[in-house]
């Protein structure tokens, strides 16, 4: 059924782009705010973060379990496939990195740098100019491939629907404590999240990619605490992609070589990105057919 539900739930992406049409936050927020307002919980940061995620979490846990006790393995799909399709992270992905790399490749910096700002936004980071643009867009894209759906599906795999909503719930929390008291706290919780998913990343970009060049920074990056998800994805990238020759890809004649080669790197990350899905989906295929 696992399975089933993740190829409904990105059969209907492809459709849509997204899961824009069961992406309505405004139930949270309104939640998240009642539960500041719980005078009793000023100043426990701790108690905030778990008491606006917990609760909705464990609904979903139980509105599950009633759903396949009642109506059985329909009922488990009809319920997981759009919660799963809301568990998925917000925006258009392929789209946002299309219209970035039209106005790179038209030297447009303002154009790419606007079209780039829902990824910059996924690492805290301010468009730049040139390589510095390029660089940001680079681990932005990576963290918001990541965030927006291998951790989900990481989590859904692990603990079901649950699992993917402690996620998303958690992500959307540190989105918008950030800038108040309770931004440390919340980030910390996310990035708790992201260790192993990320590391478990890293492994497929090793498999589909540079072996030995993304398992070196695999290596280097296990058990490393001081940098962030974006950090470390964009470590395994730069080592999965090593070998990239922008003069094999198909530019026109008045393209830099600055962005022929940035460019490249976007489109191998897009491939990569691609392959390490379906090689996912094989060996949770392979999984259930073998047990």
């Amino acid at each position: 059924m696992t399975l089933l539900i993740i190829l409904m739930t990105l059969a209907l992406v492809q459709i849509w782009g997204s899961g824009w049409p069961l992406h309505r936050d405004r139930w949270f927020d309104r939640w998240s705010a009642r539960v500041e307002k719980a005078p009793q919980l000023q100043g426990q940061d701790g108690l905030l973060l778990g008491l606006s995620i917990l609760p909705p979490v464990l609904a979903a846990a139980l509105a599950m379990a009633f759903v396949e006790s009642s109506a059985g393995g329909l009922g488990v799909l009809l319920l997981g496939i759009p919660l799963l399709l809301y568990c998925l992270g917000r925006g258009n992905f392929n789209d946002i990195l299309s219209t970035y790399l039209r106005s790179w490749y038209r030297g447009d910096l303002k154009g790419a740098a606007e079209a780039a700002r829902p990824l910059l936004r996924e690492i805290h980071e301010g468009a730049g100019e040139g390589a510095r643009l390029h660089e940001q867009v680079f681990r932005g894209a990576a963290y918001c491939a990541f965030e927006r759906l291998f951790a989900v599906l990481f989590w859904f795999i692990l603990l079901g629907i649950p699992g993917a909503l402690l996620f998303r719930l958690s992500a959307l929390y540190a989105e918008r404590a950030r800038g108040t008291e309770r931004e440390i706290s919340a980030a910390r919780w996310l990035w708790l999240l992201e260790w192993v998913p990320v590391r478990v990343m890293g492994l497929s970009f090793a498999i589909v990619g540079n072996f030995a060049g993304c398992y070196r920074a695999w290596r280097q990056c296990l058990m490393c605490r001081e940098r962030d998800t974006a950090q470390v994805l964009e470590a395994y990238l730069e080592g999965a992609l090593g070998g990239i020759n922008a003069n094999e890809c198909r530019f026109s004649d008045d393209i830099s070589q600055v962005q022929r080669q940035s460019g490249a790197e976007i489109e191998g990350l897009q491939a990569l990105l691609s392959r390490s899905l379906l090689l996912w989906i094989t060996v949770l295929a392979l999984t259930v057919l073998f047990t």
